[in-house]
This record gives C-alpha cells, structure tokens and sequence, in this order.
C-alpha cells in the first residue's frame, strides 16, 4: 500500500481496502467477512487475489498481516 501514491484510497481500490479492513475485523474468517461486506464467498476471494496483486504483499505473512492491519486502521481514522 506505501508508494502506492495514496490510490488505494480512490476509486477503483476503495471497495478492496474496506474488505480488506474487514477482513481483519473478522479475524480473517472469510463467512464473517463475506457476511458483513454482503458479498459472496467467490466475490471476497477474488478481492483477497486482487489485494495481494495491488499491494505485491502476501495475507499469509505475519508482518504483512500487520503492516495491513496497522494501514487499514489509519485509513479508517482518516475517513476512509
């Protein structure tokens, strides 16, 4: 997400960063997450791909896990 330029927070990304901040916020559950952002299973892991594809950083390592976390909670802090 750094040096990205600030274009996760627009248009066309926004919808990633909030199911990737909810993803957090279920604890990586998917059900959860997919139930709470009211889409299907499919739809959350074709999100998740395209994170890993945009950010380069993979959800399974555990710095990258809080480097995300951390990035997505200043976002929600900031308005997004």
């Amino acid at each position: 997400m750094s040096g990205s330029g600030g274009s996760w927070t627009t248009t066309p990304h926004s919808d990633l960063v909030q199911t990737l901040s909810q993803y957090f916020e279920c604890g990586g559950n998917y059900d959860a997450t997919a139930a709470a952002l009211a889409i299907h299973r499919s739809t959350l892991r074709y999100r998740l791909q395209r994170i890993r594809e945009v950010s380069g950083s993979d959800l399974g390592d555990i710095d990258s896990r809080l480097n995300l976390h951390v990035a997505t909670r200043v976002w929600k802090v900031l308005g997004g």
